[in-house]
C-alpha cells in the first residue's frame, strides 16, 4: 500500500498492517490509527497492546480495505459527514486513496470552521493565551498569527541548538486543550531502551495537553534526551563530506560521508546509544573496500565510547587524514559523482555502477547510462549534446565497457 504519501504515519506491525500516528491538515496534526485487514484473528490487539497504542474506541470507518479510528478532536471535526465519507471509503480501491479523500474532506471542513470561528473566539479564549504566552515569556516566541491561534516557540538544546515547537489554540480553549505539533526527534527503534528513556514507541510526544508550560517543559525533556546524538550527527555534518541525504534533518539517524576515491560510508546512529558502535555500510569498487572492511573487522575493539564516532571510524579504518571533510578538502575533489553528469544525486537516485576498468571504477548512475547509451556520436540528439561531451572525455580516456 502505497503510504508514503502519508510521512506521519508510522507502521507498527506488519501482520496485522497497523499505522498510527498523524494526518497533517491545514498545518495540524490529527492523530489516527489504521488498520488492514487481518488474516490473523486476534493478532490486531496484542500488537497493540504490545506496541503501547491506546486506540480503545471504535472504528470511525471501515470496510474491505480496513477500518480507521482516531482522536476525539477528529471525530467532532467529521461530525454529520460520516455517512458520505463511509461510502466513499467502500467504493476506494486501497486505503492510501481512500486517505487522500479524507485529508481533502478534512481541509474543506476546517477551512469553512476557520472561517467562522476566527470571527467567533469568546473574550475568555484571548485571555486565556495571553495568560500562557505571558507566563512562558515572549522573548521565545518566534511568531504569532493574527487570532492567537497558531504559536512558533523557541527552544534551544544544551548545545545551543534551536528548536521549533508549534502550538495551536483551537476556538473553544481553554474548553478543548491546545495542540502541540510533534517535534523533530529521531525514531527509536529499540522499544524497550525507549521505554526506560520515558518515550512511546516512534519517539513522539503526546500531542494535547493541559497547558503550554506542560507542553514546553515535555519537549525540553525530549531535547535533553536526544542532546548527545546531535552533538554525533553534527560533528559527521562538519568534520565529513556528507553526502547523503543532501539535507539533513533533526530526525535523520544516517548519514554517508565520502572517503574518497570514489568510496563512502553510510553509517546509522542509535539515537539512545548515539556512542556505541553504529551500522556500516561500504560503498564502492570492490578492490578498495574490501581493505577497508577487512581493517573495520579487525579494529572493532579499538572502539572507545569516550570518543565521537567519526573519531572512532578514523582509527579503525586507519585513515591517517582523517575524513576528507570541507575543512581539509575540495568538494569536487572527493569523486562521488557521475562521471556522465557530474552531479552526485540525480532524480532522485545515487551513482550505483561502476566502469569495470581496474584503474577507473569510475561510478554512473543508472539512468544516465541508459539515456546515453553505447557511445555513438551519430545518434545523439542535441539536447544531449553536453552530456556526449562528457561520455566521449571518459571513454577516450577509458575504453572499458561499464558493468
Amino acid at each position: 500500500m502505497a503510504m508514503h504519501q502519508f510521512p506521519l504515519l508510522v507502521q507498527w506491525s506488519s501482520e496485522p498492517e497497523i499505522y498510527h500516528g498523524f494526518l497533517s491538515v491545514m498545518d495540524r496534526e490529527l492523530e489516527v490509527y489504521v488498520e488492514m485487514p487481518s488474516t490473523g484473528p486476534g493478532r490486531a490487539g496484542q500488537i497493540m497492546a504490545k506496541g503501547g497504542l491506546r486506540n480503545t474506541s471504535k472504528s470511525i470507518f471501515s470496510s474491505r480495505i480496513g477500518s480507521i479510528s482516531g482522536s476525539e478532536e477528529l471525530k467532532e471535526i467529521l461530525a454529520g459527514q460520516e455517512t458520505q465519507l463511509q461510502q466513499k471509503m467502500e467504493e476506494a480501491k486501497d486505503m492510501a486513496s481512500f486517505l487522500v479523500e479524507l485529508v481533502d474532506t478534512l481541509e474543506v471542513i476546517m477551512s469553512n470552521r476557520s472561517a467562522k470561528g476566527d470571527k467567533e473566539r469568546p473574550l475568555r479564549y484571548w485571555t486565556h493565551v495571553m495568560e500562557q504566552l505571558d507566563a512562558l515569556g515572549w522573548d521565545r516566541v518566534t511568531l504569532v498569527d493574527q487570532y492567537l491561534s497558531r504559536v512558533q516557540i523557541e527552544l534551544c538544546d544544551a548545545s545551543l541548538r534551536k528548536h521549533i515547537i508549534t502550538a495551536r489554540f483551537p476556538p473553544a480553549y481553554p474548553t478543548i486543550p491546545l495542540t502541540i505539533a510533534p517535534l523533530e526527534i529521531p525514531e527509536c527503534e529499540d522499544d524497550q531502551l525507549a521505554a526506560q528513556h520515558g518515550l512511546n514507541m516512534g519517539g513522539l510526544p503526546s500531542n494535547k495537553v493541559s497547558g503550554l508550560e506542560a507542553a514546553i517543559l515535555q519537549a525540553e525533556a525530549q531535547l535533553s534526551l536526544f542532546r548527545e546524538f546531535w552533538d554525533v550527527m553534527q560533528d559527521f555534518d562538519e568534520r565529513t563530506w556528507v553526502i547523503d541525504p543532501e539535507k539533513p534533518t533533526r530526525a535523520d539517524k544516517m548519514r554517508r560521508c565520502a572517503l574518497g576515491n570514489h568510496c563512502s560510508i553510510q553509517v546509522t546512529v542509535q539515537p539512545l546509544s548515539p556512542r556505541s558502535m553504529p551500522d556500516t555500510r561500504l560503498f564502492g569498487p570492490t578492490a578498495r573496500i574490501e581493505p577497508m572492511r577487512t581493517k573495520l573487522y579487525q579494529n572493532a575493539e579499538l572502539w572507545d565510547v569516550k570518543k565521537l564516532p567519526r573519531e572512532n571510524l578514523e582509527v579503525l579504518l586507519e585513515l591517517e587524514g582523517g575524513f576528507p571533510s570541507p575543512i581539509s578538502t575540495n568538494k569536487d575533489d572527493i569523486n562521488v559523482g557521475c562521471g556522465i553528469c557530474y552531479s552526485f544525486r540525480f532524480e532522485g537516485q545515487v551513482p550505483d555502477q561502476l566502469c569495470s576498468h581496474a584503474k577507473c571504477q569510475q561510478p554512473f548512475h543508472r539512468a544516465c547510462l541508459y539515456e546515453i547509451g553505447p557511445y555513438d556520436e551519430a545518434k545523439f540528439p542535441h539536447t544531449l549534446w553536453s552530456m556526449s561531451i562528457l561520455w566521449r572525455d571518459h571513454h577516450d580516456k577509458c575504453t572499458k565497457d561499464l558493468t
